[in-house]
C-alpha cells in the first residue's frame, strides 16, 4: 500500500470514527498531503524509514524554511498516521520509534488585550436600552460572551439553545475531544443581552437548532465571527488586529490576575493539561512587572 493510500485509509477513519471539528480534519489532511509530495518523490514503493523522516524533517526547515511550529504539527500529524496504522496491523514497525527528533518552538506568550482596548471593546458591544437590529444584535452578543467566558470561537458556533439555561445562568459547552463543560454568564448585562436576543431569535426563521444565526436563519460561523469582530474592533477604535483567541487569551489572563485557583481556570477554558494553562501565569507576571516599572518610573521622575 502505498503512503498515499495509507493516508487516505488514516482520513477515511477520522471522517467516520473520530469526532473530529472541520477545522481539524482539514490540517491532518493538508499535512498529509504535504508529506504525501514528498515521499511519493523520495521514497515511491517503499516503506517509510526514520531516515525517511529526517530527510522530510530537513527539507523542511532548510530547503523551504518553515516555521518550527509548522513542521512540528506535520511530524504530529505523520505520528498520528503511524500509529493508528500500526494499531491496525497495516504496518508492523513505527519510524518514529527512536527518531530523536526534537522540534525546538521558541516560547510565545499569548497575545491578549490590555485593559484600555478591552474597555473600548467592551462598550462597543454592550447594547443601548433600545432594541437592536437583530443581525447587530447577534454578534455583539456573541462576541459579548466570547469576552466574559473564555469559550473558543468554534465552540461558541456549536452552542445549541437547549444548552443553554440563563435561570442557572449556565451555558454547556462542547469542546475539543468531545470534552464537555461548563461555563457561566455572570454579567447582568450580557444576560440583558441574551435574553433581547432569545426574544428576538424566537421570530426568526431557521431550521437550524444552533443558539446563534443570522436574521436569514444561516448560522453564525466561526468567519462570521471574525469578520464582526474586527469590523466593532476597528469602529471601537482598536488598531491592532484582534481575534476570537485574543479575546480567550485576555479572559483567562484576567481571571488569574483576579486570583481564581489555576484549577479553576483549567476547568472553564476546557485544557486537558494544566501546563497549558500555566502559560497565564506568565502573562500575569509579565503584567505585574510592566505596571511595576511604570509606577517605579513615576516615582523617579
Amino acid at each position: 500500500m502505498h503512503f498515499s493510500e495509507k493516508a487516505s485509509s488514516f482520513l477515511a477513519h477520522c471522517r467516520s470514527a473520530i469526532s473530529l471539528s472541520k477545522h481539524t480534519f482539514r490540517a491532518y489532511a493538508s499535512d498529509l498531503n504535504d508529506a504525501r509530495n514528498f515521499f511519493e518523490t523520495t521514497a515511491p514503493n517503499v516503506e517509510i524509514t526514520k531516515e525517511h523522516l529526517r530527510q522530510y524533517i530537513r527539507y523542511s526547515r532548510e530547503e523551504r524554511d518553515l516555521k518550527e511550529s509548522s513542521i512540528k504539527r506535520r511530524l504530529a500529524t505523520l505520528k498520528l498516521l503511524f500509529r493508528w496504522l500500526c494499531e491496525e496491523n497495516i504496518i508492523t514497525s513505527n519510524p518514529f520509534f527512536g527518531l530523536n527528533e526534537r522540534i525546538r518552538l521558541p516560547r510565545r506568550l499569548p497575545r491578549t488585550l490590555d485593559h484600555s482596548h478591552t474597555a473600548l471593546l467592551q462598550k462597543a458591544v454592550t447594547l443601548p436600552e433600545q432594541q437592536p437590529d437583530f443581525d447587530v444584535l447577534c454578534r455583539k452578543t456573541a462576541i459579548h460572551l466570547l469576552m466574559e467566558t473564555g469559550i473558543r470561537v468554534g465552540e461558541l458556533s456549536n452552542i445549541s439553545l437547549d444548552d443553554l439555561s440563563l435561570s442557572d445562568q449556565s451555558l454547556m459547552i462542547h469542546g475539543k475531544g468531545n470534552r464537555q463543560r461548563i461555563v457561566y454568564i455572570l454579567s447582568s448585562v450580557l444576560q440583558r443581552m441574551m435574553k433581547q436576543y432569545l426574544s428576538k431569535r424566537k421570530k426568526i426563521s431557521a431550521n437550524s437548532t444552533r443558539l446563534f444565526v443570522t436574521g436569514s436563519g444561516l448560522d453564525l460561523t466561526p468567519p462570521r465571527v471574525r469578520k464582526s469582530l474586527k469590523e466593532i474592533s476597528l469602529s471601537a477604535g482598536i488598531e491592532r488586529h484582534v481575534t476570537p483567541h485574543m479575546l480567550r487569551h485576555t479572559c483567562a489572563t484576567r481571571w488569574i490576575e483576579s486570583g481564581l485557583d489555576i484549577r479553576y481556570v483549567q476547568k472553564l477554558l476546557g485544557h486537558h493539561s494544566i501546563s497549558t494553562t500555566e502559560i497565564y501565569t506568565h502573562v500575569s507576571d509579565q503584567g505585574l512587572l510592566a505596571a511595576l516599572i511604570r509606577t517605579m518610573g513615576d516615582r523617579i521622575r
